[in-house]
């Protein structure tokens, strides 16, 4: 009874196994394989060990050693050769008006923000609908230009030029220039950290304005102020 108990668990183990094994994708058979292969080798070691040949187990060891070590090296450069890899920052730029804070990713130009005052407070815009986003820019437009001018870049991100033809009213802003900027508020436009250097900062800017060009949804209100925080943080303002 008990060596047909052990043989049923066996068929059963075997039948899942090659069910797995049928639907699974390649990527995760080759890895069970690696894993199978690596508790094989723990297995055969502690056998070797259990019979006292430890002259056996060390060029085993070694070549356990070396595979491994050579997989890493492989792994370390394929990420090193990785450009998408290489160009991620990490680093967000926040630009505050009366209206909005914004915040900008250097690595996906993904814009997003809250509203800081009016019926909308305390909302998040990716939480707003069309609608309450245009009665929000008619808000601004008859109080906050600056604001105006930043939600329209929001805008023209998540909806496209095309939310201008549906609400032409809605996008007559009159452009203003830009306010006063301290230099805290110029080191999180660029997403950097106070006493970043002159290199830092002519980086940042640089890499900020690549993502400002018309092709990639680029904003001339943005431009300005990304402009004005490197010529501030390098006295030239």
């Amino acid at each position: 009874m008990y060596w047909l108990l052990i043989g049923f668990t066996v068929l059963g183990t075997l039948f899942l196994m090659a069910r797995w094994f049928v639907t699974a994708e390649p990527r995760e058979i080759l890895r069970a394989g690696r894993w199978l292969a690596v508790l094989g080798g723990v297995a055969f070691l502690g056998f070797l060990a259990s019979r006292g040949l430890w002259g056996a187990m060390f060029p085993l060891l070694m070549a356990g050693f070396m595979y491994y070590r050579r997989r890493a090296k492989r792994a370390a450069f394929t990420r090193a050769a990785d450009p998408a890899d290489a160009a991620r920052t990490g680093k967000t730029s926040e630009v505050r008006t009366a209206t909005l804070r914004m915040n900008l990713d250097h690595d996906t130009g993904t814009l997003d923000g809250s509203v800081l005052q009016g019926r909308f407070a305390g909302r998040d815009l990716g939480a707003l609908s069309e609608a309450e986003l245009i009665a929000l820019l008619e808000e601004c437009g008859r109080t906050d230009s600056e604001s105006a001018q930043l939600l329209e870049t929001y805008l023209d991100r998540r909806l496209g030029p095309a939310w201008r033809d549906r609400h032409d009213h809605a996008a007559d802003t009159a452009p203003s220039g830009p306010g006063a900027m301290s230099r805290a508020e110029a080191f999180a436009v660029l997403g950097l950290e106070p006493g970043a250097s002159d290199t830092e900062i002519r980086q940042a800017h640089h890499r900020l304005m690549k993502g400002m060009h018309p092709d990639q949804g680029g904003s001339t209100f943005l431009a300005t102020k990304i402009n004005q925080a490197k010529d501030l943080l390098l006295g030239k303002g």
